[in-house]
């Protein structure tokens, strides 16, 4: 704690001493609430008291097994989902302009196998719609 200056000397650094006096109890006093509040006590949530009784007996085995039951039942929903979705089938067709060979400008074109496939889940009005959508593959005949 600072010492006390005479009350009956009176000078320009008096009032500079005084002035610094209140500004470190200030910042003295600031500090102080900042630590209580850094480093006082926490209203932390206690554990239930059944959890701390329970014995944590988790093997990395049983983590693996609980983990695939886990995989297998999520592909087993995705299934039954997929399975009772409304299938609809989008071909997209070629336009009769497109339909000529780049190198001669033929028209006489042949299929060439399935043409490409994507599936396309949409949710239309609270149920899933499943959309198969292709294009026609030609070459020259």
């Amino acid at each position: 704690m600072p010492r006390e200056l005479p009350q009956d000397h009176f000078c320009p650094w008096r009032e500079e001493a005084e002035e610094l006096r209140e500004r470190m109890m200030s910042l003295e006093a600031k500090m102080a609430a900042l630590e209580r509040r850094v480093f006082g006590r926490k209203t932390e949530k206690l554990p239930p008291v059944a959890k701390e009784l329970k014995p944590s007996s988790t093997s990395p085995e049983d983590e693996a097994a609980r983990a695939a039951s886990a995989l297998q039942t999520r592909r087993e929903r995705a299934a039954r989902k997929a399975a009772g979705a409304v299938e609809r089938e989008v071909l997209h067709e070629v336009p009769a302009e497109g339909r000529r060979c780049p190198a001669c400008g033929s028209e006489a074109l042949k299929s060439l196998g399935e043409g490409r496939r994507t599936v396309v889940y949409e949710y239309v009005k609270a149920r899933p719609i499943r959309s198969l959508l292709g294009s026609a593959n030609q070459v020259r005949t």
